[in-house]
């Protein structure tokens, strides 16, 4: 996972903590490749 995969990672970690949904969430990143969504939802523990 590059860093700033990993950055985002915990990006997303931290707002979804604060009660937002993984998909609200990934709508702020639209260039996002999909190998890279699926990556962090794994690294997130969040199943489809």
């Amino acid at each position: 996972m590059s860093i700033l995969l990993k950055i985002t990672c915990q990006v997303i970690a931290r707002r979804r903590a604060n009660g937002e949904a993984f998909e609200d969430i990934i709508k702020d990143y639209p260039r996002m490749a999909t190998d890279d969504v699926v990556q962090l939802r794994k690294e997130l523990d969040i199943n489809v």
